[in-house]
């Protein structure tokens, strides 16, 4: 096996690096880095480029992927809601693609998610502050899936040092990145995409000649995970996920890069509406990918049902091709996410963070000799400390669930404001200036808070909690902060 496996790094690994050196040559200023101006080379082409980026960037190897082997001998097809749930995400977001254009399309050049909210509400602290919290959470899932999926992948190769493999395969995303920037980004999300579903097409057909020769090993599926039969924690599952999937899509930093990205409104649109049918799809085929398994392998204690399943086909017939083309979809799956969340960083960071204080126009900036190494820079100072941050979270007991609950919470915090922003004329959303920075700031609180007590105190509920108290709270004070003087009878 671990011959395939390492044929499928290094294969992999030359494509997305010759990628980023390639264009690394066209990258001559900042808005070729990052799509700020239009028009440059950091542009999404056409809606193919972005259904396939944003389809490629949902599925993470360490929080999706893993997590369905994980989850599925307890869940069993009820992950399914998962599906139903970001295709539903993705759809509302595909809704409001329109008011998202008309009000960016005002704009002299392409504003973050971060300087939109910041500009509509007349307050430059809206976006400092709304950039300070969610960038903790881009830096969180960066390093969360390079940790994780790095050290996920290099159990599949135990011939090879661990942190070698965990270096190396780690290294390649951030080199890509940082050289071709936002371009880099969406040619090899599209490339990992395709290598995603040549992971679901080569498991599923290998799953099924597996199953003609053995028609008995259907009844190896227990019935309990097809029957969508109650299962333990299945309400507070059903809601975490509903609150976690469904509005984190208009709040997604990500997406609004790709739309600052596109050229014209019909980009937009058809590559959302194509990335809600693809997602349903793919998500939906790793489900029952999952569920299958059993057909083939017995589930053992403390190990991943992926790698038990891996190990096991790889002494059958096809099984070494059937397990290259996994490690390809899986390298691909932790990349795609990882360095759409370096990029993102990147972008909030430099432009949301520090480019206010050094007094410099975005057109000087653009032109300024040095300004693309600055980024670079910065790009390298985020990819450290994320990583630095989320050992540290790991040395005092986070999960990787209790992580992913926590870093969407914190992101969910934006979801109430931006609605307004889109849906509310910017003359009458001055009077809500005040309540949206602290909605920001109580919002952040009390979703890391909860994961925080939750966990030293080990109260699970409140860590699954995390994203409904974010999100809550963050609308509970924006109203209040509102209409308070007002009910006070003040102005």
């Amino acid at each position: 096996m671990s011959i395939a496996v390492i044929a499928a790094f290094l294969l992999s690994m030359g494509i997305y690096l010759r990628e980023g050196f390639r264009l690394r040559n066209q990258t001559k200023d900042l808005a070729d880095m990052l799509p700020i101006m239009g028009k440059s080379l950091a542009s999404v082409k056409n809606s193919s480029e972005f259904s396939a980026s944003t389809v490629a960037t949902t599925i993470s190897l360490a929080t999706l992927i893993v997590a369905y082997f994980e989850l599925v001998p307890t869940m069993g097809l009820w992950l399914l809601w998962t599906v139903f749930t970001t295709a539903l995400g993705i759809g509302m977001l595909a809704l409001a693609s329109g008011a998202i254009w008309r009000k960016m399309s005002r704009y002299d050049h392409r504003p973050s998610l971060h300087e939109f909210l910041g500009r509509e509400f007349s307050s430059p602290l809206v976006a400092f502050v709304g950039a300070s919290c969610t960038s903790v959470g881009f830096l969180l899932i960066f390093a969360v899936e390079l940790t994780v999926g790095a050290r996920f992948l290099a159990d599949l190769v135990p011939e090879v040092p661990r942190w070698i493999t965990v270096c190396v395969l780690s290294f390649v995303g951030f080199l890509y990145t940082s050289q071709g920037g936002f371009r880099a980004v969406i040619r090899t999300d599209q490339i990992q995409m395709r290598f995603i579903w040549l992971f679901i097409v080569a498991v599923l057909l290998f799953i099924g000649f597996y199953v003609w020769g053995h028609p008995h090993s259907f009844s190896l599926i227990p019935r309990d995970l097809y029957s969508f039969g109650y299962q333990p924690g299945l309400g507070a599952f059903i809601f975490g996920v509903t609150v976690m999937n469904v509005p984190t899509h208009i709040s997604n930093m990500s997406i609004w890069q790709r739309i600052a990205g596109a050229n014209d409104p019909k980009t937009v649109v058809r590559g959302l509406w194509k990335s809600t049918f693809s997602s349903a799809i793919s998500w939906t085929a790793l489900v029952l990918i999952a569920l299958l398994t059993f057909t083939v392998s017995v589930p053992e204690t403390g190990q991943n049902l992926l790698v038990v399943f891996l190990r096991d086909i790889s002494a059958m017939p096809g099984g070494r091709i059937t397990v290259f083309f996994v490690a390809m979809g899986l390298y691909g799956a932790m990349l795609s996410t990882a360095s759409t969340q370096l990029i993102v960083v990147s972008h909030t960071v430099s432009e949301d963070i520090l480019a206010p204080s050094r007094r410099l126009a975005l057109a000087d900036r653009v032109s300024r000799k040095g300004e693309l190494a600055y980024s670079r820079r910065i790009l390298f100072l985020s990819a450290v400390l994320a990583v630095g941050f989320v050992e540290l979270l790991n040395l005092i007991g986070f999960s990787i669930a209790d992580l992913v609950f926590s870093i969407y919470g914190g992101q969910l915090v934006l979801f109430p404001i931006i609605m307004l922003a889109l849906f509310k004329d910017r003359s009458r959303l001055g009077a809500y200036r005040v309540a949206a920075n602290w909605a920001i700031v109580f919002g952040f609180m009390a979703g890391w808070g909860a994961a925080l007590v939750g966990n030293f105190w080990h109260i699970p509920y409140l860590v699954f909690l995390s994203p409904a108290l974010s999100i809550g709270s963050s609308s509970l004070v924006l109203f209040v902060g509102r209409f308070l003087p007002w009910l006070l009878g003040r102005k």
